[in-house]
């Protein structure tokens, strides 16, 4: 049952409003997303067995706009938030983590219109991202909040449907998050921008 709900949900929240793909009017688009995360750290960082060694998905919304300068070039705003609650082993001990991880990015996009229904577009976003991290054990827990530079390089294609709405039939961004002294030494490069 779980599994034509989750098709269901996703099927409707990909639903792009886009006013006009062949003029510079704005385009705005909520969908569901998944988001692989690498935790970075390892069983040797703990100096025991620990299942954060492996990657996990979080599930969460994504939501954007996009004001054009051109027909084909625009900037867009862009947040997403994904969510997870899941057991972890460390060695022998069991615990429960919770982690939340927000995105804020703006940027340019650029889309390949053309005279077909398919649109594809690149975009290349820069932002903070904030993650939330609790780790419970039987009577301690432990918590990590932190903000982060994060990027969003990718792209995906929509399909249109008529002059007010396109399906946005996939997306495809790569997410990296750099700590802060990455933060640091990049500020004397954002400035000048």
């Amino acid at each position: 049952m779980r599994k034509p709900a989750l098709l269901t949900i996703i099927l409707f929240s990909s639903f792009a409003s886009v006013l006009a793909q062949h003029e510079k009017k704005p385009e705005f688009f909520g969908g569901f997303s998944i988001e692989s995360i690498d935790t970075g750290i390892t069983g040797n960082d703990l100096s025991t067995t620990t299942t954060l060694d492996n990657r996990f998905r979080v599930n969460g919304f994504h939501l954007a706009g996009t004001g054009y300068l051109t027909k084909r070039l625009g900037i867009t705003g862009d947040f997403s938030g994904h969510y997870d609650t899941r057991n972890d082993l460390f060695g022998t001990t069991t615990g429960q983590s919770k982690i939340s991880l927000y995105n804020i990015t703006g940027g340019p996009q650029f889309r390949f219109s053309n005279s077909s229904k398919l649109t594809p577009f690149v975009q290349g976003l820069a932002g903070i991202a904030r993650r939330n991290f609790t780790e419970t054990f039987t009577a301690t827990s432990f918590a990590d909040n932190t903000t982060n530079f994060a990027l969003n390089l990718g792209g995906g294609v929509d399909y249109k449907i008529n002059d007010r709405f396109a399906w946005r039939l996939a997306q495809f961004d790569y997410n990296p998050i750099f700590c802060a002294l990455a933060l640091l030494m990049l500020r004397p490069f954002l400035i000048a921008l």
